[in-house]
């Protein structure tokens, strides 16, 4: 949910962020697509949200494209008293998210910013890196690009894992190859429309 480049976020027009329904669940929507739905109590519906949890409870966790904080409730309920970054560029969502989906916690840092300047500038280091991001109708093609890749590597621990989230469309297995080029070990996740691909430094 952020922009790959801050400089174009001064020409474009403004998004639609409103509360809707995907599936039966109460989702947040950009200019129509769900950006996250909210977590109860009992099992989540469709969505690719539970492939990007990580195996083995991170110490630090940093989320890319926070949206409505669908991740943050399933790492919390996971990993109990976890601490979590996370990164919306979105005024208007992050209003949403602390209001209507219960995101005004403290286990939860929640930082307004460009998710690529964020990274670049970052100290780290993270034991889990969530990229969920969404900018002008698509995913960012920066995600893909070796700079983004090698500084999300750079930030994860020795034992940490990055996952990143893509549509399965005619793009993907050109952005697998991309992603594989940068990590020595990947495990691709698979929904219905997404692949979630889950990252190790080494």
């Amino acid at each position: 949910m952020e922009s790959a480049n801050p400089d174009h976020d001064l020409l474009r027009l403004p998004r639609r962020v409103w509360i809707g329904e995907d599936e039966g669940q109460i989702a947040l929507l950009i200019d129509g697509v769900v950006q996250s739905v909210v977590v109860g109590d009992g099992p989540l519906g469709p969505g690719y949200w539970p492939l990007m949890l990580p195996d083995v409870r991170p110490r630090a966790a940093l989320i890319l494209g926070l949206g409505g904080g669908t991740l943050v409730h399933l790492l919390t309920r996971r990993f109990p008293g976890i601490r979590i970054t996370g990164v919306e560029h979105e005024p208007a969502v992050i209003r949403i998210a602390r209001g209507a989906f219960g995101l005004d916690t403290p286990a939860l840092d929640i930082v307004e910013a460009d998710a690529f300047v964020f990274v670049a500038e970052a100290a780290g280091p993270y034991d889990y890196v969530a990229v969920d991001l969404w900018a002008d109708g698509a995913i960012p093609i920066a995600i893909f690009q070796k700079p983004f890749l090698r500084r999300v590597r750079e930030l994860l621990t020795p034992g940490g894992v990055a996952a990143i989230n893509f549509f399965k469309d005619r793009r993907a297995a050109s952005r697998l190859r991309r992603i594989e080029a940068m990590f020595p070990r990947v495990e691709v996740r698979q929904s219905r429309e997404n692949f979630v691909v889950l990252c190790r430094p080494r």
